[in-house]
């Protein structure tokens, strides 16, 4: 649109918008996204909440957050139909942009009892490095209301899920192990045919019931120090975040990505005719948002989950896993636009990112 055009052309360095909400969670124990908090408190354990939509920031841009909102609603509306994906509607897509809200519920990965199921295939050179990624890209998406899996969608022309594995392919890692279904293996094994030489071992495992259950068969193929978990569906982190991240593993033997909170969150309780209301308001400077990479030594990775197998625990993240051995996590400050592509009007969003930073397509 004309609109999407302006804006653009108004842009000198990294589009930078706010979009920013103050929303109450609805139900009990729901989230869109894992927080952590600093210090731990007794009283607030993962209160729900519903975040405010993931932000690229910059003050001097806010007085184009409408003209944004229209272009990203325009512009997802083509995409949806030439992808298949439908019609868009304001209640349904643009909004949806905007206040990012979403249920589901806190305790949703569930570690099932049972040995984790592998089935790996290795390729590329001998890789270097005391990090292993593990890149989850075997879910199914089903927000974004698409006729295949979210992260097989394109961003300018190239798979998102291939945007996320190429962010690692120049760091100092010695292998990969993709997590994906075996039908959509042929869509990394083309893409890195073509890129090759490719420096860090590359190995494929199948998926679980449950996001844990991936990560797990995807560290059973590791053979490094640390895993760093990464879901393919955060396709802009970069090359500076991922070694800031890792350098804090190191450190401190677990460390994760995450922004600081700028959403006032309303922690929900339920009243006398099942309402929600509200419980308490945590402090927001002691509450930060995670992303991924999520890096943890390996040994204290597995110790996790046979704690949490024994235990019948339910987590929403990786570092979840290392909390529930009393051992200490890093907070390394990442960047807002590391998002999650979740909806249509996130491809506009990360689409506009991508050129930003020089990106033409594939």
């Amino acid at each position: 649109s004309s609109h999407f055009v302006q804006v653009l052309a108004l842009s000198v360095g990294v589009l930078q918008v706010i979009i920013k909400s103050n929303l109450v969670c609805i139900g009990r124990m729901q989230v869109t996204s894992s927080l952590a908090f600093l210090p731990a408190s007794p009283t607030l354990a993962r209160p729900p909440f519903i975040a405010s939509a993931e932000t690229v920031r910059a003050p001097k841009w806010a007085d184009n957050v409408a003209a944004l909102r229209h272009s990203a609603f325009s512009t997802a509306s083509n995409q949806r139909q030439s992808q298949g994906l439908g019609e868009v509607t304001l209640a349904g897509g643009c909004a949806a942009a905007i206040v990012a809200a979403a249920t589901r519920s806190h305790a949703k990965v569930k570690r099932r009892k049972g040995a984790c199921r592998h089935v790996a295939v290795a390729a590329g050179a001998e890789g270097s490095g005391d990090v292993g990624v593990v890149l989850l890209s075997a879910g199914v998406g089903k927000r974004m209301g698409a006729k295949i899996p979210k992260q097989y969608l394109k961003l300018l022309g190239r798979e998102i899920a291939l945007h996320s594995l190429e962010a690692f392919l120049d760091c100092d890692v010695a292998e990969i192990v993709i997590v994906c279904a075996e039908e959509w293996k042929s869509i990394f094994q083309e893409y890195l045919e073509k890129r090759s030489p490719v420096k860090p071992v590359i190995k494929y495992t199948v998926g679980g019931a449950e996001r844990q259950d991936s990560v797990c068969n995807g560290l059973a193929e590791l053979t490094t120090e640390f895993a760093a978990v990464h879901d393919s569906a955060r396709p802009l982190v970069t090359k500076e975040e991922i070694e800031k991240v890792i350098a804090d593993a190191r450190k401190y033997g677990a460390a994760l990505l995450a922004v600081k909170t700028k959403a006032t969150i309303k922690q929900a309780e339920v009243g006398e005719s099942g309402e929600p209301l509200v419980g308490g308001t945590p402090d927001r400077s002691t509450m930060w948002e995670a992303h991924t990479p999520q890096v943890i030594r390996c040994e204290l990775l597995r110790k996790g989950f046979e704690n949490a197998t024994a235990k019948n625990l339910a987590v929403t993240d990786d570092v979840s896993l290392v909390e529930s051995l009393g051992e200490p996590v890093k907070l390394t400050e990442g960047e807002y636009t590391n998002i999650k592509v979740t909806t249509p009007e996130d491809i506009a969003v990360a689409e506009t990112i991508l050129q930003s930073r020089g990106f033409t397509g594939a």
